[in-house]
């Protein structure tokens, strides 16, 4: 077993006791072979000094208190953060440059899914997460690798229904999903429970089409911009519905408390920023994503800021993943309290 190696993931691991990792971290953060790395974390939880857990492929570290090597502090300079493909986040490039006078470089990756957001945030593949608020609570149990660190904005969505003839009691939306809460919403004050069946969609294009729709879609900006003049009626405004915060910033429990308070302030900074130049950056944000500058411009009077994470929110979303398993004291854990 290579000694120097293993010195140096203990030295590593000590600077995260009493939190939860993805194991792949270690390997990006060393740069060492998967195969290595692995053996020595075998020996380690073979001595207790943490604990493995495998959820599909991905392994999850806890990494347990008490090592007692000397600490040190791995500081990524070039993060991943992972957002959805949406109108939403018109505020990155102010975050983004004002990373980069910090010594941050900042990989932009969009999906296309909001779970699948969330889920590569909590398996490693990004460190930062700009995905559905539903999505971070009801995966954080399961994997515990990463903490809701602010919030962002909120609007953006329309519930339509469609004027094709057809089954009036089928509803499409996105799955676990700030959309997903807004249909449970719409159902449940509609008296349709029970009475409407849900389709869901894992990627956009498979609502582009909207004459294929019957029913009721839910969808975000800009994707309710292809049922523009299509005859769809928007009930939106009738349903009273609102939600505190649709996307919130995720990040991993690799980030100590300084570097996790730096994102945090710099991101809310940058909403701030955004507030008083909301146009700045649509040109870069339409680089990034693919919408349309003008389709942005539209955006900015959809999504309103909402900077820090809404509790009644939280509570409204919980009340919908839980029904008394897990225990629902579980999901305000995934939120960051600072020092």
């Amino acid at each position: 077993m290579d000694k120097g190696l293993r010195r140096t993931i203990l030295e590593l691991l000590s600077s995260m006791q009493g939190r939860e990792i993805p194991q792949s971290y270690i390997y990006r953060a060393l740069n060492a072979s998967k195969s290595r790395v692995s053996e020595i974390l075998k020996e380690l939880e073979s001595d207790g000094l943490i604990e493995r857990r495998s959820i599909g492929r991905s392994k999850i570290i806890y990494i347990k208190k008490g090592i007692t090597e000397k600490t040190i502090k791995h500081e990524l300079k070039t993060l991943r953060l992972g957002i959805v493909y949406s109108s939403e986040y018109l505020f990155l490039g102010y975050f983004i440059n004002k990373m980069r006078d910090k010594g941050y470089s900042v990989h932009v990756e969009v999906f296309k899914d909001g779970l699948d957001t969330t889920r590569a945030l909590a398996e490693g593949e990004i460190d930062l997460a700009l995905s559905p608020l539903v999505s971070q609570l009801y995966m954080y149990p399961l994997y515990k690798s990463y903490r809701i660190i602010a919030g962002g904005m909120t609007g953006g969505f329309k519930i339509l229904k469609s004027p094709n003839e057809g089954e009036d009691t089928v509803v499409y939306s996105s799955r676990i999903s700030t959309m997903d809460y807004v249909r449970s919403e719409y159902i449940e004050k509609s008296g349709l429970r029970g009475a409407v069946k849900t389709i869901y969609f894992r990627y956009p294009d498979l609502v582009s089409s909207p004459n294929r729709i019957k029913g009721y879609v839910i969808l975000w900006h800009p994707l309710y911009h292809l049922f523009k003049n299509k005859g769809f009626q928007d009930l939106t405004s009738k349903t009273g519905i609102s939600i505190g915060n649709c996307c919130t910033l995720a990040a991993s429990n690799i980030f100590d408390s300084e570097t996790m308070e730096l994102i945090r302030k710099t991101y809310l900074d940058s909403i701030n920023r955004y507030i008083g130049d909301p146009y700045r950056y649509l040109s870069y944000y339409s680089a990034v994503t693919g919408i349309p500058v003008s389709v942005l411009s539209d955006a900015v009077e959809s999504y309103k800021p909402s900077p820090e994470v809404d509790i009644q929110t939280i509570r409204g979303i919980v009340s919908k993943l839980n029904n008394g398993l897990p225990d629902n004291t579980i999901y305000y854990e995934a939120l960051y309290t600072g020092h």
